[in-house]
């Protein structure tokens, strides 16, 4: 081989590798633009960024963005295989015939083969895996240099882009469908699971994750999964004396208290002990009707944030639930909304109560504890029901009826669960024993 003939050889072969570069810059550039978020890139804009606007052009037309890609690619891959195996094979193959275990029957075909060899490791690896992990590891600067270019390219090619569109539709209409390249939305789960590892990771503050992710379930509560059962409703008859009153507010230490004549299903409003105790202070006489504020309804199955929607309307902080034949249910303030969000909120005279403790391969669990709130704290996957929303209603629908002290139910993942405290009417405690010891050291829910 001459010198002229090494320098031609030299040639070809850093053209083939700059083709399977550029190609590699190409696939990158694709990447690093679909990884970077819509609203990081409005913040760029926002912040005086002028080529985020070339970023979020090609966003906003990702079909014809998508097949200028897909072309320049299939373009600059096809160019460097036509040409390597045009040129690089015919020059190898003259070397691999005087090899006396190949000879002349073998040589063009082994020297095909080597070459498609080396072109694949090389496509694949500075064409493929490099770029694309570095457009992974700095998307935003990839795409913000990238956009330009590939947006210049896009225009000139339209008409192909255009006409290529074009063939695959006719092609796939009888499939009853088209080429489209939107972009992917994420469901609610991969939202909340997307937060979830990004407050593990410590990309976002880890309280600030979990209550995005309680925000995201937030969506999925009704009035039945967070009102404070029938059972537990402390109200005030009409008929109490102002001393009554007083003693009551006292006792039970809550803010606002319905008020209700004859029995709990004729609620008729509610009073804050700010008015009862402003009018107190004053030394008048107290009728309840004089301070009372109109009671507020809302049935089951109304959502929690539209009933958040409707106290700011409505400018209240609580509503009575009802079901579907008007007898009340439950009750709501707007901390059982807030305590959605945040978790527990604990007042300066109350004692925090752990929803449950660890006891050897298990846990005692309340029996008031909600189902979310133990899925939650416990990492595991206890069924909620539409008739059950707590630890009691779960034995209780697994067992058909309200189970006695000493009742062993099995859940389908082989989790056992334990009744170890039961009246006739309510259940109070519950061993929880997972199929895997999994659970999370004892811990107060917040």
């Amino acid at each position: 081989m001459t010198e002229t003939d090494g320098a031609v050889v030299l040639g070809e072969i850093i053209l083939i590798l700059g083709l399977i570069l550029a190609s590699g810059v190409i696939a990158g550039a694709e990447l690093s633009i679909v990884a970077v978020r819509r609203t990081r890139l409005k913040q760029l804009l926002d912040e005086g960024t002028a080529r985020a606007a070339g970023v979020i052009q090609l966003q906003e037309n990702p079909e014809r963005f998508l097949a200028t890609v897909q072309i320049g690619l299939t373009v600059v891959l096809s160019t460097a295989g036509a040409f390597s195996g045009a040129r690089v094979a015919d020059r190898l193959s003259p070397y691999l015939v005087r090899l006396p275990v190949i000879g002349p029957k073998y040589h063009e075909t082994l020297a095909l083969a080597i070459v498609v060899g080396c072109l694949s490791f090389f496509t694949i690896v500075f064409g493929e895996l490099v770029p694309k992990s570095l457009a992974l590891r700095s998307a935003e600067k990839y795409a913000l240099a990238s956009a330009g270019p590939l947006l210049g390219l896009s225009y000139v090619m339209r008409p192909v882009v255009w006409f290529l569109t074009g063939v695959s539709n006719l092609v796939l209409k009888p499939f009853h469908d088209k080429t489209t390249f939107s972009e992917t939305r994420h469901s609610a789960e991969e939202l909340q699971a997307l937060v979830e590892e990004a407050g593990e990771t410590g990309e976002v503050d880890k309280r600030a994750g979990e209550i995005a992710s309680r925000a995201l379930d937030f969506g999925e509560l009704t009035a039945a999964d967070v009102m404070v059962p029938r059972n537990l409703i402390d109200a005030i008859p009409i008929t109490a004396t102002p001393a009554d009153v007083k003693r009551i507010l006292l006792e039970e230490g809550h803010s606002r208290m319905p008020v209700y004549q004859g029995n709990l299903d004729n609620i008729i409003g509610y009073i804050t002990s700010k008015d009862f105790l402003g009018v107190l202070w004053e030394e008048e006489l107290i009728k309840l009707q004089d301070i009372m504020r109109p009671a507020f309804f809302v049935p089951e199955t109304a959502s929690a944030s539209q009933i958040l929607q409707d106290f700011k309307r409505k400018k209240t902080r609580m509503a009575l639930v009802v079901d579907e034949h008007g007898v009340v249910a439950g009750l709501i303030t707007l901390e059982d909304l807030i305590e959605e969000l945040v978790g527990e909120l604990i007042s300066e005279g109350d004692e925090s109560q752990a929803l449950y403790k660890k006891d050897g391969d298990g846990a005692l669990v309340r029996g008031d504890a909600p189902i979310r709130d133990l899925n939650r704290a416990l990492d595991m996957e206890l069924p909620e029901g539409e008739a059950w929303t707590t630890m009691a209603g779960l034995v209780s629908s697994l067992a058909g009826r309200i189970p006695q002290p000493g009742t062993k139910l099995s859940l389908d993942d082989g989790t056992t669960l334990e009744v170890l405290e039961a009246s006739p009417r309510q259940v109070r405690l519950v061993r929880l024993v997972p199929k895997l010891d999994s659970l999370v050291p004892d811990v107060r829910v917040e």
